[in-house]
């Protein structure tokens, strides 16, 4: 950052744990309390590994969740440095400084925004996007093909309970995703406690002194599990191949539907994809769609077939006019589903 980041000691109020509640949206909502140096230290281990020095900060991410908080408001407040809270106002224009060392934290409907934004953004000495939340829309990898190299961009990967696990570069319009690598104060587990192998698909498993404490517990958990399930490619790092609620069987044969995702994202960049447990097959078993937008942007339904051909067949192949969207930037899968129920006749009676 422009200046080395100091602790802030600040008043005794401000070094009471901070509150964060999850969404609920992978289970029951609850709420996960952190203390101040946890904070502290993911935005040192964060600033110094990925973003670099910081002039100004324009923030997309509502600081009421974690990522907001730390880039949003923490990392300004550390290295004492202005920020612009776009969370708050996304259409209003951007303030960016000539020649300052901007970084912007993203969630997934801050691209679009960036790429109209492009001219200003080149007011800059130097960008570096954060992103976080959900997977980046295409329009994120073709910023980074396009705007090289005044831009780099990060993926983190983390939530509420955890705090960041791991990072990798956002990869640019065209080329391939490389393996997530966790930061320094992350360790990998097996199932037994032991460390990680190579090659091996497992649990993402892990230890990090940033684990937050349940409200009603008295201490953070010792380990944690995500429900993500990963193939380890070195002692640090893995991919991620889907979670335990995405992995299905079609004919007895074991999908993981987050690695189609990946793979659909992979190949056809120009469209927005989502895979989700759908309806079962009363022949093949369990079943699921893959909901797909990106027709305006040249991609039609036999480019979405010919990257399916690896995989059993989904259930359905549903194209929707744009990915319904969670207030953080995530799919939201209720509004998607409801898209398989059938519309009532116009003449049924209510009951």
């Amino acid at each position: 950052m422009s200046t080395p980041v100091a602790r802030a000691a600040g008043p005794p109020a401000a070094r009471q744990e901070v509150a964060f509640d999850t969404s609920g949206s992978t289970g029951a909502a609850r709420r996960w309390l952190r203390q101040p140096w946890q904070l502290e230290r993911e935005v040192e281990l964060v600033g110094r590994h990925l973003i670099g020095p910081v002039d100004h900060v324009i923030n997309y991410a509502p600081p009421r969740h974690l990522f907001g908080a730390l880039f949003g408001r923490w990392l300004p407040r550390m290295a004492r440095v202005p920020v612009q809270q776009a969370w708050a106002d996304p259409f209003a224009p951007l303030m960016v400084p000539a020649g300052a060392r901007l970084l912007v934290v993203c969630l997934p409907m801050a691209w679009n925004l960036l790429h109209r934004n492009r001219p200003t953004l080149e007011r800059a000495r130097s960008v570096v996007a954060l992103h976080s939340s959900a997977a980046p829309p295409p329009a994120a990898h073709r910023l980074v093909h396009r705007a090289g190299p005044l831009l780099r961009a990060h993926e983190l990967l983390g939530s509420t309970e955890t705090g960041g696990i791991a990072h990798r570069p956002l990869a640019p319009e065209g080329a391939g995703a490389a393996p997530w690598r966790v930061l320094p104060d992350v360790t990998l587990l097996r199932d037994s406690g032991t460390r990680a192998e190579h090659g091996r698909i497992e649990r993402l498993t892990l230890r990090s002194p940033r684990l937050a404490r349940p409200e009603r517990a008295a201490r953070p958990p010792v380990r944690w599990s995500t429900g993500d399930l990963v193939e380890f490619t070195g002692d640090r790092s893995f991919q991620l191949v889907g979670r335990d609620s995405s992995l299905i069987k079609v004919n007895g044969v074991k999908v993981h539907l987050e690695r189609i995702d990946e793979r659909l994202r992979a190949r056809l960049p120009r469209a927005e994809c989502v895979v989700l447990p759908g309806p079962g097959d009363p022949l093949a078993g369990e079943g699921y769609v893959v909901f797909w937008s990106g027709r305006r942007r040249g991609v039609d339904l036999a480019a979405v077939r010919a990257v399916l051909r690896d995989f059993a067949n989904p259930t359905r192949i549903m194209e929707v006019a744009a990915i319904p969207r969670t207030a953080g930037g995530k799919p939201n899968t209720a509004a998607l589903l409801a898209e398989l129920r059938p519309a009532p006749h116009p003449l049924s009676k209510r009951p």
